[in-house]
């Protein structure tokens, strides 16, 4: 493939390729993986402003070098996308690291600067790094650079979940492509890729965690609540995309508008909860799901809570019957640690109580608000973690058990109550309206309208004949007569 004009040297994107660096060899493959398998480009580009679409190529060069470029020669980035549909050309430079490396703000801010100069849209970074969603980085960017060029960031574990949802969900139609898609998840998967998870929390959590505990809090400006809340981050981006996996659909973090267009302002304001409340919360979206999974990491207890919040029935009219509904759903979960909170209108306090004394007796959770209904449930998980709370290590996969075993045991069985439809209101049939009583005014009026002579002479002599059917019941002195 020629390569554009723009470039003075880059290699074109191979499947096999030939390069000896780690990271410039995951690129080359992802590269080609992009150009190889439509479906894969739409569904990672076409989220970037990329055009998608039957008509739409993608082509990618490795390491491209820029004609009349103001920067230094040696500042190549390991690779340009291109995507052209006909009418519109979308380009995007990408960076990447793999293993333990992390992505250098100084690079990154160069490569805005090469994008800019030559007109490129986007430039797109790759590493184990993890963030809630594409558009944020993990790098510190001047956000006044990305003005004219958008910057987004895709970790390794990201690339391969979005392969293996669209591998198990058959998304592919092409065979061929299908199985490079499985090659590729297969490279990705080996050790010599260099792909790895978030395996642990940084070194400031432990100091973190002894703070709170002992009943101390960690200064607003302290470095310690910045590191621990973007570990955080990426901790439950790595859970959502673990379930992802094993749900074989997008799990994604619940952002607000506000939190998607300022990122940064996002960790700002998760920074100020948590050095003031010794909290980390966050909140998990599966698609499907009654209601959102909400994740949270007390560090002056040392425990993490999941739960899941539902309205209560509108249709029954005791508040036993709205709990019984609830209860059928959760006829499978055994485990004892599972607690229900019933939330009632106005400032009347809520009422809790463990599920296995709810299912002895569901008053327990009514109590003496007999004459009033439930306006939601909140299905929780507590579990106290103890000395395993504060080990940097042991922490992600407790955490990580603690969302995927509640969505287990209760996620997956909570449906959403939903009114039921309107019924029709009853209309009368024909026959109905045939034998509808009338008055005395409108049956005289009609039978006027139909009477002969003969009629007319019959009612003289004070002789009428009524129809079996409609013939009066006679009294009981006409009876003896």
């Amino acid at each position: 493939m020629k390569k554009p004009e723009y470039l003075v040297s880059g290699e074109f994107a191979r499947l096999i390729p030939v390069a000896t660096k780690p990271e410039l060899r995951n690129t080359c493959v992802t590269c080609a993986m992009l150009m190889a398998v439509e479906e894969f480009a739409e569904s990672l580009l076409g989220t970037l402003g990329a055009p998608t679409g039957k008509r739409a190529k993608t082509r990618a060069w490795v390491e491209p070098v820029f004609k009349s470029s103001k920067n230094d020669s040696k500042d190549r980035p390991d690779a340009l996308i291109v995507v052209d549909n006909g009418r519109r050309e979308w380009r995007a430079l990408v960076e990447a690291k793999s293993r333990g490396a992390d992505l250098d703000s100084v690079q990154v801010d160069r490569y805005l600067d090469i994008a800019k100069e030559h007109g490129v849209d986007a430039v797109v970074t790759i590493s184990n790094q993890f963030v809630s969603t594409p558009t944020q980085s993990p790098c510190d960017i001047n956000r006044q650079k990305l003005k004219k060029v958008s910057l987004f960031h895709w970790s390794w574990s990201y690339l391969k979940t979005e392969a293996k949802i669209q591998i198990s969900k058959s998304t592919v139609s092409d065979p061929d492509q299908s199985y490079m898609l499985e090659e590729y998840v297969r490279y990705l998967e080996h050790d010599s890729a260099g792909v790895s998870e978030f395996e642990q929390m940084g070194k400031e959590w432990v100091e973190t965690c002894k703070l709170y505990f002992a009943k101390s809090k960690v200064d607003k400006k302290s470095p310690l609540g910045a590191a621990v809340v973007s570990d955080w981050d990426e901790l439950m981006r790595c859970t959502a995309l673990r379930m992802s996996r094993d749900l074989e659909t997008n799990v994604t973090t619940v952002l607000s508008a506000k939190e998607r267009k300022d990122p940064n302002g996002r960790l700002e304001a998760l920074q100020n909860t948590f050095t003031s409340t010794g909290e980390l919360k966050s909140r998990l979206n599966v698609p499907g799901a009654a209601s959102p999974i909400s994740v949270e990491a007390d560090l002056t207890r040392r425990s993490v809570t999941v739960s899941m919040t539902v309205d209560a029935p509108r249709d029954k009219k005791r508040a036993p019957a709205t709990v019984t509904w609830l209860l059928r759903q959760l006829s499978k979960t055994e485990d004892g640690s599972i607690m229900i909170v019933a939330k009632w209108p106005g400032r009347t306090q809520e009422t809790c109580a463990e599920l296995v004394q709810i299912r002895e007796d569901s008053e327990i959770l009514v109590r003496d608000r007999k004459g009033q209904l439930p306006r939601t449930f909140e299905i929780r998980a507590v579990s106290d973690l103890g000395g395993k709370f504060t080990q940097r290590r042991n922490f992600v996969p407790e955490l990580v058990s603690c969302v995927t075993r509640f969505y287990e045991i209760v996620g997956q069985h909570v449906v959403p109550w939903q009114a039921p439809p309107p019924k029709p209101k009853k209309v009368r049939s024909a026959d109905e309206e045939a034998i509808k009583p009338e008055s005395v005014d409108e049956t005289e009026e009609k039978n006027s309208e139909h009477l002969d002579d003969d009629d007319l002479r019959t009612m003289d002599s004070g002789y009428t004949e009524t129809p079996e059917e409609v013939r009066p019941i006679p009294s009981f002195e006409e009876v003896d007569t």
